[in-house]
């Protein structure tokens, strides 16, 4: 009987390869990973699919990150073969919330009660301390978002949206990227995107909260996004999801600057 032919992500390609590499010996257990550049080279695809790569071999237990040192081979092997294609990639998350959050947020418009959003300022108060754990900022801004998710009265946007943070969690460098210490980027992100998307709310006006939240989730991953970028010329156009992501700048940018009022 045929099977359907399923196209592979180059990075689970990728991140395959080098795993069975480190289970064959040929690169040691508890030594340093090889350089992108090196990797870029010997493997013949971008460094945004070996950094792909690398952050799936972080999940799957093969590789770990030593801050201020770089990427290192496990101590030891994991338990038995990790499997890659139940991985959603970085771009993919960044894509999903994208395209499904904004929608849940225009739905809750009209559903938000003022005890909703009551709790959600309280939320953005704790999320705009730029002394707070980063644990305790994990919850709220779970917090945040489930619970406008929960506004709905439907349990599946609720599910969807507890699914992108368990999904968020295998990431380390999306923590390591969106732990701001720049008190202009805490007022900015946390406390002025997140208080648009509940004036939006508190207003009713599910067109201003669908912008807003879109602008959210699209800078979300957008300095992991950009600081790839930087170093990717050649390899952008090669991959339909982040060449979907490039396009969201401008067009965000401009629904943002509309709703404020403003121009340039």
């Amino acid at each position: 009987m045929l099977k359907p032919i399923l196209q592979t992500p180059r990075y689970r390609l990728v991140a395959d390869q080098i795993a069975q590499l480190i289970r064959d010996g040929e690169i040691p257990l508890g030594s340093k990973m090889p350089a992108d550049k090196e990797l870029v080279q010997q493997l013949g695809v971008s460094r945004t699919t070996v950094r792909e790569a690398m952050i799936a071999l972080e999940l799957m237990g093969y590789v770990v990150t030593r801050f201020g040192a770089g990427a290192f081979t496990s101590e030891t092997l994991p338990d038995a073969v990790a499997e890659t294609n139940g991985l959603p990639g970085f771009f993919e998350l960044v894509e999903a919330r994208y395209s499904i959050e904004p929608e849940i947020a225009a739905i809750a418009a009209s559903t938000v009660t003022e005890a909703d959003i009551t709790h959600l300022r309280a939320c953005i108060e704790v999320l705009a301390d730029p002394g707070l754990a980063l644990d305790d900022f994990e919850h709220a801004d779970r917090d945040f978002h489930i619970t406008i998710a929960r506004s709905t009265g439907n349990s599946v946007f609720v599910s969807i949206v507890e699914e992108f943070w368990r999904v968020r969690q295998r990431f380390p460098e999306w923590t390591r990227t969106t732990n701001r210490q720049n008190p202009a980027d805490i007022a900015r992100f946390f406390r002025d995107e997140h208080t648009d998307i509940v004036d939006a709310l508190a207003n009713a006006d599910a067109a201003a909260a669908r912008t807003a939240m879109r602008i959210h989730c699209r800078n979300s991953g957008q300095p992991l996004l950009e600081r790839w970028r930087q170093v990717e010329e050649g390899a952008l156009p090669g991959n339909t999801v982040v060449k979907r992501i490039s396009t969201w700048q401008e067009e965000d940018l401009s629904s943002g600057a509309k709703a404020r009022g403003t121009t340039g």
